[in-house]
């Protein structure tokens, strides 16, 4: 099983000092964050570690009531095409 954790940034597979894999967003008031950067090593690539963050932000966000935008393609992409996460993502 995939150990995500948290830290201030966003969430992240492996160590603090040596992410395998990592999501961050910044905060852009009125309740909502933006995902600004989605980034997967070589040796967790193929595995949809990077779905598995999405949806851990997507949850997160439904946690603490947020909406969530994204700068970064990979999540504008994601969250876009997924149906089930229309409820927190403002995008196009």
């Amino acid at each position: 099983m995939l150990d995500i954790k948290r830290d201030e940034k966003g969430f992240y597979v492996g160590e603090a000092n040596q992410k395998d894999a990592e999501i961050t967003f910044v905060d852009q008031g009125n309740s909502t964050i933006d995902i600004d950067h989605t980034e997967v090593s070589e040796k967790l690539r193929g595995e949809g570690v990077a779905g598995k963050l999405v949806k851990k932000v997507v949850d997160y966000a439904r946690e603490n009531d947020l909406k969530i935008t994204a700068s970064c393609p990979y999540a504008q992409k994601k969250l876009g095409r997924t149906d089930e996460y229309r409820d927190v993502y403002f995008g196009e």
